[in-house]
């Protein structure tokens, strides 16, 4: 599949040597979906995207649809709203996160970052299916030019030293959710990294993804929760964009030297993005693990006999939380 990604070696190379390729497909009559684009990556992606000749069915307006991560009922409106208004959708970017120093609770009673990063990503991913399917029977805007729809979510590098201390309580999300469990924030954010994965995994073993490809690309910073539609008008994977000026870590008190060095490493919003531009466009293996415009091979416990065992129990809860707060996704073959 890859090569295996070192945290340390292949993080200095890529942020420091690599020159990430800029994509010129022409994307005329596609569309496709970015959350957290107001800012940073999301924004940078979205501009991307913009200039691959988009042919908008409104030339002179956007659309900009709120999504509120932190909320079931935002994302399960913000899905019906796409899959009854949208006439096809060839590439969504699951880029919305949150990165939080403190214990916070949403009112839906979840920890935001777990909410917000892995139970709505998931829900909205799922939701988002047949939609990518119905996309992927239709005929290509551009004959010479035939891009399968894509399910991307974007993770991040410090997935490979996530502690993951849940992983092995009887109820994983019912731990994670326990304040008294989760000493080290900066090491949830990692946590809902790495089970961002897991979904990408996940996800793709359904047969609703026949026909559409699903990513994980590596990410070091992601954005708020904000969405635009580009109606320029299924591969599932998880990207990393690597290390990027962003506003995610904004919670943090970085110090001045960190920050300088940082800086030095970090890609600017529109370099990182190509990365997940590279995700959307290019052809991988299903649920492809990207990390500087290629193909890596994920953490070795990740593929281990315990790694696909808590990959399988943290499903198996999430599909039971989903069918609680959305009983729509039983609509949805394989769940």
């Amino acid at each position: 599949m890859g090569q295996t990604f070192s945290f340390t070696v292949d993080f200095l190379r890529v942020q420091l040597f690599t020159k990430l390729p800029v994509t010129h497909d022409d994307l005329t009559g596609r569309t496709y979906l970015v959350t957290g684009s107001n800012t940073g990556l999301g924004l940078a992606l979205a501009i991307h995207l913009a200039r691959l000749h988009p042919r908008p069915a409104h030339p002179r307006r956007s659309r900009f649809w709120e999504l509120d991560m932190a909320s079931f009922a935002s994302v399960i409106q913000f899905a019906e709203r796409a899959n009854t208004t949208l006439n096809r959708l060839d590439g969504a970017v699951l880029n919305a996160g949150v990165n939080k120093k403190d214990w916070d609770v949403t009112p839906d009673g979840w920890e935001r970052t777990l909410q917000t990063n892995v139970l709505s990503t998931g829900l909205l991913g799922v939701l988002l299916l047949p939609l990518l399917q119905t996309t992927s029977k239709l005929p290509s805007p551009r004959p010479e030019s035939a891009i399968p729809p894509h399910l991307t979510i974007t993770s991040s590098e410090g997935m490979t030293i996530a502690k993951f201390s849940e992983k092995s309580a009887s109820s994983i999300l019912k731990a994670m959710n326990d304040q008294s469990q989760c000493p080290d924030m900066l090491d949830r954010y990692f946590t809902s990294k790495l089970l961002n994965l897991f979904l990408a995994r996940e996800i793709a073993k359904l047969p609703q993804t026949r026909g559409v490809v699903i990513k994980c690309v590596l990410l070091f910073f992601s954005e708020p929760d904000y969405v635009l539609i580009w109606a320029f008008s299924a591969v599932y994977s998880t990207v990393t964009p690597g290390l990027c000026v962003s506003e995610l870590g904004r919670d943090y008190d970085v110090p001045a030297v960190a920050a300088f060095i940082l800086g030095l490493l970090s890609f600017t919003a529109a370099q990182g993005a190509l990365n997940l531009l590279y995700a959307v466009l290019r052809p991988t293996p299903p649920a492809a693990y990207i990390y500087g415009c290629k193909v890596v091979n994920p953490p070795t416990w990740t593929e281990s006999k315990e790694g696909l065992r808590v990959q399988a129990k943290l499903w198996s809860e999430m599909v039971e939380l989903w069918r609680t707060v959305c009983p729509e996704v039983v609509n949805i073959r394989g769940l």
